[in-house]
């Protein structure tokens, strides 16, 4: 189901950032709230989901943050479209409104400091490799919030199930955007999502084996703190789960 991606998210060296991930809104809803506190207080289970949850996000701001500020050195000095810089705009918007609610519940990112790995180089300098890595991550997103929906139906906690499911479907436009840019057509290709992981942190340990989550010689060391705050919110909407 998913490749691992020849692709590129960061600017940096070698040729060729990465989505990252999320809905046009997430906070939630207090009695939600309470709800996921009184869980990952309780449960291991659960305090594990939303740790994982939050370290994707903040990987996914992470990156998007670092293309945007590379933007200008994409495709040997061209650049990446207003376009697709609008993009990935909101979609960091997205991915911080994310971590806004994942952590305003407790969760605790595992990690703040990722790696862009050598053989991955290449997202963040040719836009081309960049949009097929966001189609692969997405993807990856998507299945890591289908099993979170799923562990927490299991766990009689619908609310939390729908919320993540709200995440899903906005990681799910970011891979049609992402599609699209690619020139995929159509750019909405999936009748029904596939389910490849049965937890969470099945999902967690691909991104691990691709070496975002720390890599021995990367090619690139990003930190959340350097681009959280300068998220821009412009345009997006619903923020907070309904």
């Amino acid at each position: 189901m998913l490749e691992t991606p020849q692709a590129p998210w960061l600017p940096i060296g070698r040729r060729g950032l990465f989505k990252l991930g999320g809905v046009a809104g997430l906070g939630l809803a207090l009695t939600q709230l309470g709800a996921l506190q009184a869980l990952a207080a309780s449960n291991e289970t659960v305090a594990d989901i939303i740790d994982i949850a939050a370290t994707a996000e903040a990987l996914a701001v992470t990156l998007t943050g670092a293309v945007i500020a590379g933007a200008s050195k994409y495709d040997n000095g061209k650049g990446l479209s207003a376009m697709l810089v609008t993009w990935v705009k909101a979609i960091q918007a997205e991915e911080q409104a994310h971590y806004q609610y994942l952590t305003a519940a407790g969760a605790k990112a595992l990690t703040l400091t990722f790696t862009v790995p050598q053989n991955l180089a290449d997202i963040t300098t040719d836009s081309q490799a960049l949009l097929k890595f966001v189609v692969a991550a997405e993807t990856v997103f998507i299945g890591a919030y289908t099993a979170a929906a799923q562990e927490f139906s299991d766990l009689g906690q619908p609310a939390l199930s729908k919320v993540a499911l709200q995440i899903a479907s906005v990681e799910s436009q970011h891979r049609v955007l992402a599609n699209y840019g690619a020139g995929a057509m159509p750019p909405n290709n999936v009748g029904f999502e596939s389910a490849p992981y049965t937890s969470v942190g099945d999902a967690a340990g691909v991104l691990k084996n691709l070496g975002l989550l720390g890599a021995s010689n990367p090619a690139a060391t990003l930190s959340y703190s350097s681009f959280a705050g300068s998220v821009d919110f412009n345009g997006v909407s619903n923020i907070k789960p309904s």
